[in-house]
């Protein structure tokens, strides 16, 4: 499935596939951790901030193409932010480049996404010091949380 047809078949996906992208990289960088599942569930994806998350069988369907294509060149982590911006650009929003490469994240644990994503009824002050420390700004936030 190319990201192409993504925003055609789920459009109302394009906000939480830009969200749970922008939930990775605040926790262990843009390594595609909060994809990883704990059979204790104990992952990135089991934390509060996270399960709310949308679009995972998505970023699954696009990753078995790819793997179909190109077995074991594509990261998790690449995939995942390159759905996101595809998504993103195709409901009309903004373009950037996306630079490729990373490696996939083998650890993922859900008390790290506690610690740096704020929680769903963090208030304007902490959501903005929180965004403030990831070098984001208030517009970033609003950007984001609008999702």
């Amino acid at each position: 499935m190319a990201t192409s047809k993504l925003s055609i078949l789920a459009p109302s996906l394009a906000g939480p596939l830009l969200r749970m992208h922008f939930h990775d990289c605040f926790v262990r960088g843009c390594d595609g951790s909060v994809l990883l599942d704990s059979p204790t569930r104990q992952a990135e994806k089991d934390a509060i901030p996270n399960l709310t998350l949308r679009g995972f069988q998505i970023i699954d369907k696009v990753k078995a193409a790819l793997e179909k294509e190109c077995p074991g060149v594509v990261s998790c982590a690449d995939t995942l932010a390159i759905i996101a911006r595809d998504v993103t650009y195709e409901v009309m929003g903004p373009f950037w480049e996306v630079e490729t490469g990373r490696r996939d994240g083998k650890v993922s644990i859900a008390n790290e996404a506690l610690i740096n994503l704020p929680p769903p009824f963090a208030n304007i002050s902490a959501l903005k010091t929180t965004f403030a420390l990831k070098g984001l700004s208030v517009k970033d936030l609003v950007v984001l949380s609008g999702i």
